[in-house]
């Protein structure tokens, strides 16, 4: 009699399931040897297909995994920049009144006076009518006094403490026709002052007067390094009697290899150039003398440290670069630090104001920061051919 049986064929994965009928038994091949025949092949093709299920199960769930590992991982929080030891590498905020130097009051369209303080406490008073040569007209012994703040200081905004210079005459000079007299500083900048002096009406403004001239030049480089960066530094500019002396400390090329340090004249002398193509930026800026004085103070700074091995950042605990950024940062910062004189970009690595910082290694971030400096103040950018007539090359000097 036939029987009536489910059977399944399995090919490649997909299931087809039919009704069929097994007829009487097959001479030569007993019951028993169908039914084994039958069950062995069927759990065969069962565990194949297993097999290529869970395979394929293992595949979806790397994928998966795959795919949001690779999804963008949380911003890191922003990173410091640590400063160094008091004195140096501050963000100052406080405007300095360094009161040295040469100063200049209008009286009249023909008539001026000159005041020219040593900064070791003596000052002399110069008259100067039309185009004539200046002379002097007074001494005397000058002191300038800053009022002390209480420790604790009220809450709300704290004023800045009252500035005073007291003058007192030499032998028979009078200053401001008396023998002895204070002056009040009212307001003041890198290049001028407001002051309150006795027996004049309102205030009268002098302005800071320098036969020298100073300049910024930012260059930087890419393709240059075995990583794609390159040379990044500053070079400050000052120009006296026709010869120009250069300072320069930053990353620059030693035969290939990246070093941070004071630039050498033959290095940075490449530099005093326009910028070949993209792959370099060059920013000159001309600045006053309290701008470069600044400016100075911090890159030979870096000069001692790189000189002496006390750099803030060191291998193989950290990363050297890290050095020329907090330098390059320094010295665009004090540009402002009187007046807002430069469109600078705020290299605070914080998102995402500082799109460079986020967007660039700390190899290439001086490189798009004075690009984008230069973009900031093309206005006020010295092309080549006007520096070279500024700027004397043949009597380049590095101190």
């Amino acid at each position: 009699m036939a029987v009536a049986i489910l059977l399944t064929n399995i090919f490649g994965g997909h299931i087809e399931t039919r009704i069929g009928a097994v007829a009487a038994p097959i001479p030569g091949r007993t019951q028993t040897a169908l039914c084994t025949e039958f069950k062995t092949d069927y759990w065969g093709e069962c565990m194949k297909l297993t097999a290529r299920i869970s395979l394929l199960a293992l595949t979806l769930v790397l994928a998966t995994v795959t795919a949001l590992a690779q999804q963008e991982k949380p911003r890191p929080a922003p990173r410091p920049t640590p400063a160094g030891p008091p004195e140096f590498g501050l963000d100052k905020k406080k405007c300095p009144c360094d009161i040295a130097g040469t100063w200049k009051a209008q009286l009249s369209k023909n008539e001026a006076r000159l005041y020219e303080f040593d900064g070791a406490g003596t000052v002399k008073v110069l008259k100067v009518t039309g185009d004539a040569k200046p002379t002097e007209i007074a001494t005397a012994k000058y002191e300038f006094v800053e009022e002390a703040l209480p420790m604790e200081p009220a809450a709300g905004e704290q004023k800045a403490p009252d500035k005073t210079i007291s003058f007192t005459a030499t032998g028979k000079n009078r200053i401001f026709d008396k023998t002895d007299a204070s002056m009040k500083v009212v307001s003041y900048d890198d290049s001028s002052l407001t002051c309150e002096i006795p027996g004049v009406a309102g205030t009268v403004r002098w302005t800071r007067v320098d036969p020298d001239r100073y300049f910024l030049i930012l260059v930087a480089r890419q393709n240059e390094f075995y990583d794609h960066s390159g040379s990044a530094f500053p070079l400050i500019v000052k120009l006296a009697g026709g010869v120009p002396t250069v300072e320069a400390a930053g990353t620059y090329s030693n035969h290939g290899k990246a070093t941070f340090g004071t630039v050498p004249v033959e290095i940075y002398k490449d530099y005093l150039r326009e910028a070949r193509g993209d792959s370099e930026v060059i920013l000159r800026l001309e600045i006053n003398s309290q701008q470069y004085g600044r400016a100075l103070k911090i890159v030979q700074e870096w000069q001692r440290r790189a000189r002496e091995g006390a750099l803030l950042y060191r291998s193989p605990d950290s990363n050297v670069l890290l050095n020329n950024l907090l330098l390059v940062r320094t010295v665009t910062e004090t540009l402002n630090l009187c007046q807002n004189d430069v469109d600078l970009y705020k290299l605070d690595y914080t998102y995402p104001n500082d799109w460079i910082s986020d967007q660039n290694g700390p190899e290439f971030v001086p490189f798009f920061f004075f690009k984008e400096l230069r973009r900031r103040n093309e206005a006020r950018h010295i092309e080549y051919k006007r520096f070279q007539e500024l700027v004397p090359l043949p009597n380049l000097a590095s101190r």
